[in-house]
């Protein structure tokens, strides 16, 4: 049996610079960080008398007898890549938070699935390995219109600066905090589910085809010299609140020009809210749609903003500087 445990992931500044559709023509660059919030995958060899060889527990359990029949698109093509087609297998999946909610859970899953998978087959993979292996499968095998970010942060654990070249390497640079901006990362920036779950793959498809038509140049450009400013915060002594909620509003009114779906009027009206309940500035996480929120709120501010949001799932995290781990082998 194996056990792995891959973290869910804040996207800070840059999403949409990751697409391969632009940095392979303008080269991008990502902040983000993983979160102590967890995608936990178990598998293990089965029995020889069971009379099927997959079973599969995701949001339902699937049992299958051979991997083409295999709903879940991540599974079969992990099974095909690694060559377990004489196996019996169980995968189980645990999250922490809900799916399809803008942190990176599908990515995780991947990469989790990856991570224990190739270790049931002895096979070695480093961080680098896991994150280029996981983007081959959503990218290439399974055909999802998605960045890259996703992949490399939960692969690669902790707080970081991922750029992206037009020859489609990528490199990751930590980005180092004192214990003083440690502390108002976890203590200052909240999550708020909107309470719904959303599946993201039309909203990434519109992105991408913006991305391929130059529509998008403008905002892309805009939202890449707000994250080359927003890194610059942190190499402070203490974390400026005010300008980083000012860079993240920044760049949420420029995302949602990206495709009309990302906000709607829910997300609109939480967002203002919590605007006039104490926090400086905000966004939503992930493609959109739904999911989380992310709020930036000051010291003197956090009593009144979280009991305006005591109805609402209100989260803390601190920040997970493993990445996918695996826990037990």
């Amino acid at each position: 049996m194996i056990i792995t445990r891959t973290p869910f992931r804040i996207s800070l500044f840059g999403g949409g610079t990751d697409y391969p559709e632009w940095f392979l023509k303008e080269g991008g660059e990502v902040i983000t960080l993983a979160i102590n919030r967890y995608c936990n995958v178990i598998v293990r060899f089965l029995p020889p008398y069971f009379n099927y060889n997959y079973r599969i527990r995701f949001f339902n359990e699937q049992k299958a007898k051979d991997i083409k029949n295999i709903h879940n698109p991540v599974v079969k093509e992990i099974l095909n890549y690694l060559k377990f087609h004489n196996d019996k297998i169980e995968i189980v999946h645990q999250g922490d938070l809900p799916g399809l909610s803008g942190l990176g859970a599908s990515s995780a899953f991947t990469v989790g699935v990856l991570n224990a998978l190739s270790k049931l087959k002895n096979i070695k993979l480093n961080k680098r390995q896991l994150a280029k292996q996981a983007i081959y499968i959503e990218r290439d095998l399974i055909g999802d219109k998605v960045g890259f970010q996703d992949q490399v942060i939960t692969s690669y654990g902790g707080l970081n600066s991922i750029k992206f070249f037009k020859n489609k390497k990528f490199s990751v640079s930590a980005i180092k905090i004192n214990n003083k901006i440690k502390k108002q990362i976890e203590n200052n920036l909240i999550l708020i589910y909107t309470g719904n779950q959303r599946f993201s793959s039309n909203i990434t498809k519109v992105i991408s085809k913006q991305i391929l038509e130059n529509k998008s140049d403008s905002l892309l450009s805009e939202m890449a010299i707000a994250t080359n400013e927003a890194k610059k915060l942190f190499k402070s002594s203490s974390l400026d609140l005010n300008v980083f909620a000012d860079l993240m509003n920044y760049n949420w009114e420029r995302k949602k020009k990206l495709a009309t779906a990302i906000t709607n009027n829910q997300i609109e009206k939480i967002y203002e809210y919590g605007l006039s309940n104490g926090a400086y500035g905000g966004k939503l996480l992930g493609a959109g749609g739904g999911g989380f929120l992310l709020f930036i709120v000051p010291d003197k501010n956090l009593k009144r903003f979280n009991k305006s949001f005591k109805k609402h799932m209100c989260l803390n995290f601190k920040i997970d500087n493993n990445g996918s781990k695996i826990l037990y082998c």
